[in-house]
């Protein structure tokens, strides 16, 4: 009878704590892809980084417009209150052009479409950040469900251990401290059941957030972490491209562009531009005469000599800026990647030999305990060793997504 007990418990702790992901499952959850779908539209961040991107588009219009042109008017020899043209002395109508010259022009028209392509890849980076984000909110809401899982089903181990503790008690072979014992370590177990139920729903609200659901929409529990097996090539492509691919990269690609079409622009600007005038002159009600007006700009004052040396300054800035970028997404990706195979290696220990370990450890202290050998806190921390060794299994899979959120948040590249 002893041991059919012990078998009982032992099914119990072993093969619920080992199922506890599976049992707690809802098939009914939204996955990873589905959420991802619905990020980009649903975040004003996103919004506001597509707004910034068509208007940096709408610039590269204006940048290369001709200048407006004026008209004047001008009344002469007026020697009475009466202003019409006819009964002045003279009337001239004045149309004035500025023509920019010497690829000005263009030079203004790649300034402005290097901006527009930063703003594109400012709105591919901030939608990496989201889906950074959006990853590490799914994998704590999976971390959150499924530690609620173990720790039910610990708690159900604990009401068998109480059981067989008052059994115990009854029959005069254990203190009343084990029955008490038992009943501490499952209230223990309700507060952090508590706790996991709080950051449940703090997941939920940052996931609602990112897709622009009410904060309170209840979130069935995800089934399964997202899928990071090609993380390693996706790795690999960033590595072998020196950060080509990210679009952190690509905005400081993009500046450096602008700073250089902007400092030949500051260089043409010593050069001068062309001013065209034609006035025709009318005298009574007749055009008796035309004037043709030729101007040129001439740097004087010494501001475009100031000008060319503050874009001297900014492009060896971006340059510098484009070199200290790529330096930081490499340090950061392979940050990410040493996390990542920590976390992975971890939790391969924990499920292949801490687990056998920890179940062979429970299977000799629950006998020991009904036979008398070992005492209640000995079981009990047998039993804890079993939890503690899931959760850490769980804390490891969980820290391979947060190492794979934060190497697609700083490269934007998706595994």
């Amino acid at each position: 009878m002893r041991y059919r007990f012990v078998d009982a418990l032992l099914i119990t702790a072993i093969a619920a704590l080992c199922t506890a992901t599976a049992v707690f499952a809802d098939t009914g959850a939204p996955s990873y892809e589905s959420l991802l779908v619905r990020l980009g539209s649903a975040h004003p961040d996103y919004q506001a980084i597509q707004g910034e991107a068509s208007a940096a588009l709408a610039a590269i219009e204006a940048a290369g417009a001709m200048p407006d042109p004026s008209v004047r008017v001008e009344l002469m020899d007026i020697d009475d209150y009466n202003l019409r043209p006819d009964r002045v002395g003279t009337t001239k109508y004045s149309f004035e052009q500025m023509f920019p010259l010497w690829g000005k022009r263009g030079l203004k028209r790649d300034v402005a479409e290097a901006g527009y392509a930063a703003a594109q890849a400012r709105a591919e980076l901030t939608l990496a950040e989201l889906r950074a984000m959006l990853r590490a909110a799914y994998a704590g809401l999976y971390a959150a469900h499924t530690g609620r899982g173990i720790n039910a089903e610990v708690q159900a181990l604990l009401e068998d251990m109480g059981l067989s503790a008052r059994k115990r008690y009854a029959n005069g072979m254990a203190a009343q401290q084990d029955i008490i014992k038992a009943r501490t370590e499952q209230t223990m177990l309700r507060a952090e059941a508590e706790e996991l139920n709080g950051r449940y729903r703090r997941a939920s609200v940052v996931i609602n957030s990112l897709v622009g659901d009410p904060l309170d929409t209840p979130l069935a529990p995800p089934a399964a972490l997202p899928d990071i097996s090609g993380f390693t090539q996706a790795w690999r492509r960033f590595d072998e491209s020196q950060g080509g691919n990210s679009p952190a990269l690509a905005i400081a690609e993009r500046e450096l562009q602008q700073r250089r079409a902007a400092r030949e622009l500051a260089a043409r600007e010593r050069y001068p531009d062309l001013a065209v005038g034609v006035t025709p002159v009318q005298t009574g009600n007749s055009v008796d005469t035309w004037e043709l007006m030729l101007g040129v700009t001439v740097p004087l004052y010494g501001g475009t000599r100031a000008m060319e040396k503050e874009q001297v300054a900014m492009l060896g800035a971006a340059q510098d800026r484009r070199r200290a970028e790529l330096l930081r997404l490499r340090s950061a990706a392979g940050e990410a990647r040493a996390d990542y195979e920590a976390a992975r290696a971890r939790q391969t220990l924990f499920d292949e030999q801490l687990l056998a370990e920890s179940e062979l450890n429970y299977r000799s202290a629950i006998a020991g305990y009904q036979a008398g050998q070992v005492d209640f806190d000995t079981l009990i921390e047998a039993a804890r060793q079993i939890r503690n060794v899931r959760l850490q299994s769980l804390d490891a899979a969980v820290q391979q997504q947060m190492a794979v959120a934060q190497f697609e948040r700083i490269t934007g590249v998706q595994p």
